[in-house]
């Protein structure tokens, strides 16, 4: 069966390491975390690894891989995933779907990832929209999760508006992806929506545009105008 799993998240570097840290990685994942099969690991897990590393460390390979995935993650405009679709639709946690037994209380967070549950924050914001600019520049550090349990990746905020926000990172987040945002500012969960390439400061970035879900601001008493102006 054909490994169709990002090779560069399955071996947990970016898209811009060099062939040292993904052949580090590799190893690691391997052998110090006992992933091969011949230290108790699974054979699939192990196959994709390899597929993985063996596709990253050739050169024009991995230069096929990455235009392949430019061309499939950069479609602006795309339409939600299945995944999202059934979170927005869900009772419970839009990121990491635990189910609840009520309805979620106006800024009230997962118990299991600590995301924001939809509640009433989203309709103050939708009223919020109509009385700001729809989009302010907006610089400053985050962390996201594309997955749940994850580490979080590191992030700068571009911009942002009562109903979503824009990041640049060195990872590739295919358009219809439920992300985490973590910030001094808020938490949120929203929808990856569009997904392009860019430069800034010389280097090669991606830009992720997000429509927020659920999102729970740490100045509770103010709101988004008197939070971001």
């Amino acid at each position: 069966m054909k490994n169709r799993r990002n090779h560069y998240r399955l071996l947990q570097v970016q898209p811009d390491a060099p062939v040292e840290i993904i052949r580090a990685s590799y190893r690691t994942m391997m052998r110090e975390l006992k992933l091969h099969p011949d230290l108790g690991g699974s054979t699939d897990l192990a196959a994709a690894l390899n597929e993985a590393y063996e596709v990253l460390t050739d050169p024009e390979r991995r230069a096929e891989y990455d235009q392949r995935l430019s061309h499939q993650f950069t479609r602006q405009g795309a339409a939600p995933s299945a995944t999202a679709r059934a979170a927005m639709k869900s009772p419970g946690c839009l990121f990491c779907g635990r189910k609840l037994v009520r309805k979620a209380l106006s800024g009230e967070c997962c118990p299991t990832c600590e995301s924001p549950l939809e509640s009433q924050e989203m309709a103050r914001l939708e009223d919020s929209s109509r009385r700001c600019v729809a989009r302010m520049k907006r610089d400053g550090q985050i962390l996201y999760y594309t997955e749940w349990p994850q580490k979080g990746s590191t992030a700068q905020m571009v911009d942002l508006s009562p109903k979503g926000m824009r990041f640049i990172c060195g990872e590739l987040i295919k358009p219809g992806t439920v992300v985490k945002i973590s910030s001094p500012m808020f938490e949120a969960v929203a929808v990856a929506k569009n997904v392009r390439r860019e430069r800034a400061a010389g280097r090669e970035v991606i830009s992720i545009g997000l429509s927020f879900l659920a999102i729970v601001f740490g100045n509770r008493k103010g709101n988004f105008i008197s939070t971001c102006a």
